[in-house]
């Protein structure tokens, strides 16, 4: 079965927007505040990369659920 993947690394983020226009530190921002974390690896949701190109990230913050911080 082909399955489309629903997690990608952030340098396959910024390939995908455009090295030019989303730098290295924005992208690990993305990812540490967006994504998930499995072992040392820093991934992004498919759907958060959809949404930074539609202009819809603060849709993103209203239905995360809150992580708690000390």
């Amino acid at each position: 079965m082909n399955a489309q993947r629903r997690l990608l690394t952030v340098e396959e983020v910024r390939r995908l927007v455009g090295e030019d226009r989303l730098g290295r530190d924005a992208a690990y921002a993305l990812a540490r505040r967006y994504g998930v974390r499995l072992g040392k690896r820093l991934l992004v949701p498919l759907k958060v990369l959809e949404a930074l190109l539609e202009g819809r990230l603060e849709e993103l913050e209203e239905t995360r659920p809150g992580r708690g911080r000390a």
